[in-house]
């Protein structure tokens, strides 16, 4: 089975706006991904995700759509 070549097109770390966890990425046309992340079902790590009754406080997080323009075409 052959190797396929791969290439760096965009470091989504260097763009503005794009969230700290992406679920997953899409192509829109030749030269925009649209990224997703989710809200966990409203869950955040530690003690501060419960609060003294045991239940869940939500995170205020929201899902969102980020959508990010290439330089150059795919």
């Amino acid at each position: 089975m052959p190797v396929l070549r791969k290439r760096l097109v965009v470091d989504l770390g260097t763009v503005d706006g794009v969230p700290g966890k992406i679920e997953g990425v899409a192509r829109v046309g030749n030269r925009t991904l649209a990224l997703i992340n989710d809200n966990d079902f409203g869950m955040t790590d530690g003690p501060e995700a419960f609060d003294k009754h045991g239940r869940l406080v939500d995170s205020g997080i929201e899902t969102s759509v980020t959508y990010v323009r290439l330089p150059r075409g795919l």
